[in-house]
């Protein structure tokens, strides 16, 4: 058979362009095609480039912003605007891009002044930022009615309250009508994206259909009708109250993942990134409030809190030093597995000044915009659990250990659940669970699980819960709300201890 190698039959013999090696009247390449392939290659080239270029900005921007304190302060046109804090205290704006001088409102270092000068320049500051809240966009805070005349007071032992929030009026307003009143100093240190309607771990707007958007309170106002968030900067003037602290974080809690409901409906599930809002928290606190308090506690939202109980822990229980002596206390647990190190929840964790200043150093000092999940360093990460990271940051760097607070009964301080749940616990017949680990053998149990002046009952989201827990801690005596209390389930449990905590308060005789 006659092989004819020149046929355009053998593919295996063509080069790229389509010609023939062995045909000597196609040995040069057709020039249009060399044209087109070196266009090719030169627009791979160039967009591989722009990629790795827009790689090293995007890095670049992000060491910038986490290097930076980014806090909150009040425009000059009395609306809040956002500002980060340097090394050198120079105010980058974030909305207009530009470094302007340090603002005249701004604390100087504490280092730099006494206490008593101090304060004198924050009162002139606070008063610089009061403004007229437009109270038509939340419901209103009510005037407590309780009567404190029995209540020890302790001037010497002034707590600050730190509650990390995602802005919700009708829970805020819960707060501030009840417990928030008792705290020399609250704030609420809350993500810059505000709108849509929080439900638990998940948000909704108007007009969706994930069945749920009538349940919860609404995180937003009436503009949140646009089915979006947006920065809290847009909103009309005066429609947050000032001791609404903004805190703007390189995570928002607004891009997770949705979620599908048991209806098979999909839901907008809420990332809370709570690491990165606690240790920016608190470097603000530091460099803005620290001469305000002695004590500072992170409360949360659904924590009902007891300031006076906490005040007389600190000073008639354990006699503590919190200008002199680290302290970081609250419910410990270790319930992981046995390696782990014990941690203070994060329903209500306080320490002293002096813990608050020396961590505060660390947080700004720690490498920051890691992507790394758990891996048992102090650092600002992704995905990161709060309780764990500050455990770990205080352990690492300032070699504090937690504290239980418990009484002499060794019963807690701080519950993790409802009280009326929690007096029902029984360790001898449900064994060692998680809550247990790592607890004394001799911890209370049922009735005896928490102290007679609690500091903190946790898991009360609505707030419906919080205003009647109210009612039932520092309402009149006999009111509705108590008796209510010995209806429910394990009500005789539950409405003996309310009777033994008002006695012990002083609410009642």
């Amino acid at each position: 058979m006659n092989l004819n190698h020149g046929s355009a039959t053998t593919p295996t013999n063509r080069n790229f362009s389509g010609t023939n090696p062995r045909n000597s009247n196609h040995r040069n390449h057709n020039p249009i095609q060399i044209f087109i392939f070196t266009l090719l290659f030169l627009a791979i080239g160039l967009l591989c480039s722009a990629i790795y270029l827009s790689r090293q900005l995007d890095l670049y921007n992000h060491h910038a912003l986490s290097s930076n304190n980014i806090i909150v302060e009040q425009r000059s046109d009395g609306r809040l605007g956002a500002v980060a804090i340097g090394s050198n205290h120079a105010v980058t704006d974030r909305k207009k891009g530009m470094v302007i001088p340090e603002r005249s409102n701004r604390i100087p270092p504490k280092t730099t002044m006494d206490d008593d000068t101090h304060r004198k320049v924050q009162s002139k500051a606070a008063d610089t930022q009061k403004t007229t809240v437009d109270q038509s966009v939340f419901p209103p805070i009510l005037q407590s009615t309780a009567d404190f005349s029995n209540v020890k007071e302790y001037p010497n032992d002034r707590l600050y309250c730190m509650v990390p929030f995602i802005w919700n009026p009708q829970i805020y307003s819960a707060i501030m009508s009840t417990w928030g009143q008792r705290c020399d100093t609250i704030h609420f240190l809350t993500d810059a994206m505000v709108g849509g309607q929080l439900n638990g771990d998940h948000i909704s707007f108007a007009g969706d259909q994930s069945g749920n958007n009538n349940q919860g309170s609404s995180s937003g106002t009436a503009e949140d009708s646009s089915g979006t968030t947006k920065p809290y900067w847009e909103y009309p003037p005066n429609t947050f109250p000032p001791n609404v602290k903004f805190i703007n974080m390189t995570r928002s809690w607004e891009n997770c993942n949705p979620t599908t409901n048991r209806q098979g409906r999909t839901q907008k599930k809420v990332c809370r990134h709570i690491w990165e809002k606690m240790w920016r928290s608190w470097v603000y606190v530091e460099e803005h409030h620290a001469t305000e308090a002695e004590w500072f506690c992170k409360v949360d939202y659904d924590t009902f809190f007891f300031p006076d109980n906490l005040k007389y822990y600190v000073r008639d229980v354990k006699q503590w030093d919190p200008l002199t002596e680290h302290h970081y206390f609250g419910h410990v647990i270790q319930h992981r597995s046995r390696k782990d190190k014990p941690m203070v929840v994060g329903a209500s964790a306080c320490w002293s000044r002096k813990t608050l200043g020396d961590i505060a150093q660390v947080y700004r000092e720690m490498p920051k915009g890691s992507m790394k999940g758990e891996r048992g360093k102090c650092e600002d990460r992704a995905h990161a659990t709060e309780e764990v990271t500050t455990s770990q940051c205080l352990r690492e760097h300032l070699n504090i250990e937690p504290e239980a607070a418990r009484d002499d009964q060794l019963r807690e301080y701080v519950t993790i659940d409802k009280y009326p749940l929690v007096l029902t616990w029984n360790r001898t017949e449900q064994g060692e669970w998680w809550y247990w680990r790592g607890k004394p053998k001799e911890a209370g149990q049922m009735e005896n699980t928490i102290a007679r002046r609690p500091i903190g009952i946790h898991k009360y989201k609505q707030p419906e819960e919080i205003l009647t827990l109210w009612e039932e801690f520092y309402g009149p005596s006999g009111n509705a709300a108590m008796e209510k209390v010995g209806w429910q389930r394990h009500g005789e449990v539950a409405k003996k201890f309310l009777l033994e905590v008002r006695k012990a308060m002083g609410i009642d005789p």
